[in-house]
C-alpha cells in the first residue's frame, strides 16, 4: 500500500517471516518522511568531476535501476571524500546536476526522480568478500535515519548505508572513471558496462564467462515479486535473454555505440567451448577488449589482493624474474589460467635436460610472446 501526499510517501511491503513458514507478515518501510526533510542545499558540496570506485562495487551483482537512478548516485560518489573516514550523514545534488538536454527536463523531472528515489531504496548490492568468495547482499541507502531520502524543492537528498563505508571512502582497491562522459550515457547496460570496462583500462582486455557476465549485467535468473526463481515446464530455472546470442546483443548494441566515442570503445567477441565438447560449439566467455587502452605501469590492484592471482604475481616476479612493467600490462590478458599453464611449463623445462639458464630473459620473452599471440588471435 502507498500513500502519497506530495512527495511524501509511506511504502508497506509484504515479506515472507523468516520465522514462521507459511505466514506472511508486513513491514513499514518509510523511506521519504517530512521529519528531518532538508527543503533546500544545507552544505556546499565539493565536486572531483570523476569516480573513485572499490573494484568490489563494481564486480557486484546489481539490480537494473534506471538511468536517472545511476546519474544520482554518480553524483553522489563524486562528492565523497577520498581521503576521509566516514561518510557524510546525507548528501544532496540539485536537479540540474542530473539533467541532459532532451532526456530529462524540468517539467518530468518530479515523476523520474521520484521513480529514481524509490529504486535507489530498494537496491540491494551482493558484494563478494574475500577470501571465501562469498557474496553478502548490502543495502545501498539507509531508510533508518531522521534525515530522509527524497526530492524537494530542486533538491535531491541521499542517506548512503554506513555498512558500505569501506567500500565507499578511501577504497584500497578501485578503478576510476570520469563524470562527465558517465552522466551523457542515456541506458543502464552503457552505464555498467562504461564502470566494468574502466576497471580494464590499463590492459584493455576483459574475458568474463557468460554465467559470471549474466549476474554483473542482471540477466541471471527471473524471479517473481517475492524474489523466488521462476522455472520453466521442466523445472529449469528461467534465465533472461535465455539465447546467448540474444543475451549479447540486447546487452552491447546500444552500448557500442554510446560508448564509440568515449575512452570506453570497445568490441566484444563470443569465445566457444573446446572442441573435445559433445555436440555444437557454444559460446562460454565473452571478450571485451577496448580500442584506446591505456598501458599499465603498474600491476592492477585486483591482481594483488586475490589469493589466486596474488600468488602468481609472486611467482612470476620472485623465481622467474618477469618485469613488473610485463606482469602489469600483459597477466591480465592471459588470464590466471594461462599464467598457471606458462608457470607449470617453466617448472618441466627446469627439470628437463634443456633447463632455463637465464630466466630473466628467457621467462620475460615467453611471457610477452603468449601474451601479444593472444591479443592478435
Amino acid at each position: 500500500m502507498t500513500t502519497d501526499v506530495g512527495f511524501l510517501s509511506l511504502l508497506w511491503s509484504v515479506v515472507r517471516s523468516p520465522t514462521v513458514t507459511g505466514k506472511l507478515i508486513a513491514i513499514s518501510i518509510q523511506f521519504l518522511v517530512v521529519s528531518g526533510f532538508p527543503s533546500a542545499r544545507t552544505y556546499t558540496p565539493v565536486h572531483r568531476n570523476f569516480i573513485r570506485q572499490h573494484w568490489n562495487i563494481t564486480f557486484a551483482h546489481q539490480p537494473r535501476t534506471g538511468v536517472v537512478a545511476k546519474r544520482i548516485l554518480a553524483r553522489v560518489l563524486d562528492q565523497i571524500d577520498h581521503d576521509g573516514t566516514e561518510l557524510r550523514p546525507f548528501f544532496q545534488l540539485s536537479l540540474e546536476s542530473i539533467i541532459s538536454p532532451g532526456q530529462l527536463t524540468r517539467e518530468n523531472a518530479y515523476a523520474e526522480v521520484k521513480a529514481a528515489v524509490r529504486q535507489l531504496a530498494q537496491v540491494v548490492w551482493k558484494l563478494e568478500c574475500l577470501p571465501s568468495g562469498q557474496r553478502q547482499a548490502r543495502h545501498l541507502l539507509d531508510t533508518t535515519k531522521e534525515e530522509a531520502v527524497g526530492y524537494d524543492n530542486g533538491v535531491i537528498t541521499v542517506v548512503l548505508n554506513p555498512q558500505l563505508t569501506t567500500y565507499l571512502v578511501n577504497p584500497p582497491h578501485y578503478s576510476t572513471f570520469r563524470l562527465e562522459e558517465y552522466l551523457k550515457l542515456s541506458n543502464w547496460y552503457s552505464m555498467r558496462l562504461y564502470e566494468l570496462l574502466a576497471a580494464f583500462r590499463d590492459t584493455g582486455v576483459w574475458e568474463v564467462s557468460v554465467e559470471e557476465y549474466r549476474k554483473l549485467m542482471d540477466c541471471h535468473h527471473q524471479t517473481d515479486k517475492r524474489d523466488r526463481v521462476l522455472k520453466d515446464k521442466d523445472g529449469q530455472p528461467k534465465l533472461k535473454y535465455a539465447n546467448v546470442a540474444d543475451l549479447i546483443k540486447r546487452t552491447t548494441a546500444v552500448p557500442l555505440l554510446d560508448l564509440a566515442s568515449t575512452e570506453m570503445a570497445f568490441r566484444v567477441i563470443g569465445l566457444k567451448a573446446d572442441c573435445g565438447t559433445q555436440g555444437r560449439r557454444r559460446i562460454v566467455t565473452l571478450r571485451f577488449e577496448l580500442l584506446q587502452p591505456q598501458p599499465a605501469k603498474r600491476i592492477p590492484e585486483a591482481w594483488l589482493s586475490h589469493p589466486e592471482t596474488k600468488d602468481l604475481v609472486e611467482k612470476l616476479r620472485g623465481k622467474w624474474k618477469v618485469k613488473e612493467a610485463s606482469i602489469a600490462r600483459y597477466a591480465p590478458v592471459l588470464g590466471r589460467v594461462r599464467i598457471a599453464k606458462l608457470l607449470s611449463e617453466w617448472e618441466l623445462k627446469e627439470k628437463s635436460m634443456l633447463h632455463i639458464t637465464d630466466r630473466e630473459k628467457y621467462c620475460n620473452a615467453v611471457f610477452v610472446r603468449a601474451a601479444k599471440a593472444l591479443k592478435e588471435a
